[in-house]
């Protein structure tokens, strides 16, 4: 049986590219468009991590006031 289930985010990964994305910026041999196309791709990344994070943050959250 086939599962149509998106693959869950992996923030380590995505941490992993931007920090691959950040080096290959950080290079004077890489061109405009290549940067540009680096940039969108981190920009992408990082709302990701940060949707992710918070959605961690509020099961926390709901966790620390059910054990209060």
């Amino acid at each position: 049986m086939a599962e149509n289930k998106k693959e869950e985010f992996d923030i380590e990964k995505a941490l992993q590219r931007l920090e691959e994305i950040n080096t290959e910026l950080g290079k004077s041999g890489t061109s405009l468009k290549a940067s540009l196309e680096l940039y969108k791709e981190g920009v992408t990344l990082a709302e990701e991590c940060k949707k992710h994070l918070e959605g961690v943050e509020k099961e926390i959250q709901i966790l620390s006031t059910e054990d209060e």
